[in-house]
């Protein structure tokens, strides 16, 4: 694993130049769009992205570039930037304060090796490098690895189509407290910083986590698929990356394991990327 050809700190304020940018135009009149089936796109997140885009490839010349607007741009020096502009569009769109921007450094395996997460209407930053822990606004971040309880906050997954439902939500909310804040980052953070315990979502993509994957590594946390195998597997090192669909999952290394085979006994539900077809059922 290659050791990050940038200094954080400098990404760090990239990252929170783009979420003032957001900052500014939030709650104010902007326009909406709609992309693909759902997808919420915004013209702060475009221009955010095209911020980002400058200033990162300014920073690390020859750097590759994967952003959820603007999609992969192969660089020449093997290291790649992924970013999501604006982690919880909806929210933003409808003036709800759970948002965030995401920026994060592969290097040339494609492994994630540095993760940043800017929330500028909490004024709060995360950060973290392979190997040098992980913090928010200068303080250490530790995932919390206490036994769970009733009141216990998972975090689930905002909008689902699938038919059969799947049961990982009832089972969340018979047993935990489950909470959708609408913004997988948003999730990770909280995880990261002790207050969440879990969360899944069934299809994200590598800029929405790229740079929490980080975070919570070097908080001491865990990362996965919902079978609890390797979250980028042989495709994403081997393969076309940028639109790869994931199942996630993310917790503490303690409590984690088991709060995933209890909310998936089986495996990924239908439907669900990774499924194996099978449905479960809630049982104690």
């Amino acid at each position: 694993m290659s050791k990050s050809p940038v200094e954080i700190q400098k990404v760090i304020e990239i990252t929170r130049q783009a979420g003032d940018l957001l900052l500014k135009k939030f709650e104010t009149e902007i326009e909406v769009g709609i992309k693909g089936a759902e997808e919420i796109v915004t013209e702060a997140d475009r221009a955010s992205e095209a911020l980002l885009h400058d200033l990162l490839l300014r920073l690390l010349p020859g750097s590759g570039f994967c952003g959820e607007e603007t999609g992969y741009h192969p660089g020449r020096s093997g290291f790649t930037w992924v970013v999501d502009p604006l982690d919880g569009t909806h929210n933003y769109s409808e003036g709800i304060p759970a948002w965030a921007c995401s920026v994060a450094l592969l290097d040339e395996g494609r492994e994630p090796i540095m993760g940043v997460l800017d929330f500028p209407t909490q004024q709060r930053v995360q950060w973290a490098e392979r190997g040098g822990g992980a913090w928010q606004n200068g303080h250490p971040l530790k995932v919390k690895t206490t036994p769970l309880c009733e009141t216990s906050i998972i975090g689930i997954q905002s909008r689902i189509r699938l038919n059969p439902f799947p049961d990982h939500l009832e089972r969340t909310c018979f047993k935990y407290c489950g909470r959708g804040f609408g913004a997988i980052a948003y999730h990770a953070a909280l995880i990261a910083a002790g207050k969440m315990r879990g969360c899944v979502d069934l299809s994200v993509k590598l800029h929405d986590v790229a740079a929490a994957v980080v975070i919570l590594g070097e908080a001491g946390g865990i990362v996965s698929n919902l079978e609890g195998g390797p979250l980028l597997c042989h495709d994403h090192y081997h393969g076309p990356f940028e639109d790869r669909v994931l199942p996630f999952f993310a917790g503490d290394p303690v409590t984690g394991p088991p709060l995933l085979k209890y909310l998936f006994p089986f495996g990924a539900p239908l439907g669900a990327a990774g499924s194996r077809g099978i449905q479960s059922h809630i049982d104690e």
